[in-house]
């Protein structure tokens, strides 16, 4: 039976956030653009900035739901993605 496993991997926060679909409890929203309403289960690019989606994260806890409807998809930890593209927008503000 297979299970899922957190495993760190490093990536770009940029590539991730160019690429994210952010799933929740109905519909997802695309992290590049911010369009609103996309259905998560089917979309393979975002129909208003045309990007290709790469990576999946969850609003929610549906994460094995979500996983089986989009396996062609990263899953990426949602709290994870927020805290680093958090300190990364602190960072740059101190920088200007």
């Amino acid at each position: 039976m297979s299970e899922l496993i957190r495993v760190w991997k490093e990536f770009d926060a940029g590539e991730i956030s160019k690429h994210l679909l952010i799933a929740g409890l109905l519909t997802a929203d695309c992290s590049n653009c911010r369009e609103l309403g996309i259905d998560y289960s089917t979309a393979k690019t975002c129909p208003k900035c045309g990007v290709d989606f790469k990576y999946i994260a969850s609003r929610g806890k549906e994460i094995k739901k979500i996983k089986n409807r989009r396996p062609d998809l990263i899953f990426i930890d949602f709290e994870d993605y927020k805290k680093t593209t958090g300190e990364i927008k602190a960072k740059n503000f101190f920088l200007k």
